[in-house]
């Protein structure tokens, strides 16, 4: 008897497997290695028919977590479109509130007092401020005693630490407190003011609060300012915030 020796290379089959070229099989992917089999299978020993029916039902559940996929990314698109609209909608509403968002950056007004906000979570007996120009290095420090928790403010005069006023533009804070046992007391810097307009830029409203910008997600607190007629009798002498 004559014997047949194993078939050791198909023409064909290498560079198509090859041409796959990526971990991540696709539905295209897939379907391909299922005809490269059946075409070079072994004419002896073909595909069982339960093997076949296995393969194309492999194949229609990728198709279709693929398509699902895809209408996922579709839905999340649209989601995101649809979420930035209204947002931008709304914003436009809030013209003319009062805000207090999170934040620790002023835009200072050149030869003007500039209101440095600030929250404390307990009574402090000393709080500094450290006020940094736009290329980080320090210009200021101020210093408050006996401060109450709650909502607070320091007042910049617009000065640096030798007396001379700065030049209008972004500053940045950081502030640190302590109590009277010289306890480190908890503080959140603030962005307190009125919104002045919306701007859009690609797409996305932002509020422009004491002359700078400030994105929706910071806002903490939407208020009536000072003054509005909300069925009470509100006014600078009454807030100790302004005061």
């Amino acid at each position: 008897m004559t014997d047949i020796s194993p078939i050791s290379n198909i023409p064909g089959t290498a560079n198509n497997i090859a041409s796959v070229g990526s971990s991540n099989l696709g539905k295209d992917d897939f379907l391909n290695l299922l005809v490269t089999q059946l075409r070079y299978q072994d004419p002896l020993e073909p595909m069982k028919d339960s093997d076949f029916v296995a393969q194309l039902a492999q194949f229609s559940s990728l198709e279709q977590l693929s398509n699902i996929s895809t209408l996922l990314g579709y839905s999340s698109e649209l989601d995101y479109i649809l979420s930035q609209t209204i947002a931008n909608t709304m914003a436009t509403t809030i013209i003319g509130k009062e805000v207090v968002a999170a934040g620790n950056t002023i835009y200072h007004q050149y030869d003007t007092d500039s209101r440095i906000c600030f929250e404390l979570e307990a009574d402090a007996k000393n709080v500094e401020v450290k006020i940094y120009n736009e290329t980080g290095s320090l210009i200021r420090t101020l210093t408050e005693q006996d401060l109450e928790e709650g909502m607070n403010h320091i007042v910049w005069d617009g000065k640096d630490n030798s007396g001379s006023r700065v030049a209008g533009g972004e500053y940045t804070f950081e502030i640190t407190a302590k109590d009277s046992s010289d306890e480190s007391v908890g503080v959140q810097t603030r962005i307190v003011g009125i919104v002045e307009s919306v701007r859009y830029l690609n797409g996305k409203g932002y509020l422009v609060v004491n002359g700078q910008r400030i994105e929706m997600s910071d806002i903490i607190e939407i208020n009536l300012p000072d003054g509005s007629d909300n069925g009470s009798q509100n006014s600078e002498e009454e807030d100790p915030f302004w005061s």
